[in-house]
């Protein structure tokens, strides 16, 4: 009898929170952050200005190295282990592949949104969401979930910020997946976010809409669904691109 997709999916959930690094990553999202900073520290003596300003910065590749070290390397441990094959079995390959990466996806996901309250909670504790004499989010303003600020709920804004920054970890953390197929090495595969996350910096800045670095204030659409909804759309491409690349490399290797 043939295991079934939620079979897989339970036994990587299990065994993604049953990992240290699952945890340490959501710390290392924060410290990340705190080090993307530099020398600037706190920027107007606001909550805001500088968790986007810690966004903003090239400290910010080590963010997506900590949100691909969960389980980004899984499918290539589990070669080296001869894991995949007793998971095969009893299984289908399709199934081991779509459990595998929407695991990797959305544990990256996690990891960020997580990592960054982590993060504003630590701020917090020290300065307000904004000061009205120095902040300037002007730019903020013009972007999606603009009515969030103008309606005070900073948080709310902030999370979607960090949900839209982890749906690009989530697609860096599949290409690390598939890449890892083709290089072995852990250390390398963890670098290929950063690696890829520069490529793309850099392709945008040509841009003229900016909509790479999935920043809110890049507005794609003027309705927030909409934009949203072109995000996904965006990070879900290339993730399923990697799966069919991945479920065809599997298949000619086992």
């Amino acid at each position: 009898m043939k295991k079934k997709a939620t079979h897989y999916f339970k036994t990587d959930l299990e065994r993604l929170l049953k990992r240290y690094g699952f945890y340490i990553s959501v710390l290392g999202v924060a410290m990340a952050l705190f080090f993307a900073l530099e020398d600037y520290g706190v920027i107007n003596n606001s909550v805001m200005d500088t968790y986007i300003s810690g966004t903003e910065m090239s400290g910010m590749m080590l963010v997506y190295i900590f949100c691909a070290f969960p389980y980004a390397p899984v499918i290539v441990e589990d070669i080296e282990n001869k894991y995949v094959r007793c998971q095969l079995i009893r299984g289908d390959l399709r199934r081991y592949v779509a459990s595998k990466i929407f695991v990797i996806y959305a544990s990256s996901i996690v990891v960020m949104v997580a990592g960054t309250c982590v993060f504003l909670a630590l701020l917090r504790t020290q300065i307000a969401w904004e000061d009205p004499f120095a902040s300037d989010l002007g730019v903020l303003m013009a972007g999606s979930y603009a009515d969030l600020l103008l309606e005070k709920r900073y948080f709310l804004y902030c999370f979607f910020y960090s949900l839209q920054l982890g749906l690009l970890a989530g697609t860096l953390s599949v290409f690390a997946a598939f890449v890892s197929l083709y290089i072995s090495n852990k250390v390398t595969v963890l670098a290929i976010p950063m690696l890829a996350y520069q490529i793309l910096l850099n392709a945008s800045g040509t841009a003229t809409i900016n909509i790479f670095s999935f920043r809110a204030y890049n507005k794609i659409f003027s309705n927030n669904f909409c934009h949203f909804s072109a995000v996904v759309c965006l990070s879900l491409l290339p993730v399923f691109l990697c799966t069919a690349g991945i479920y065809k490399k599997l298949k000619d290797r086992l």
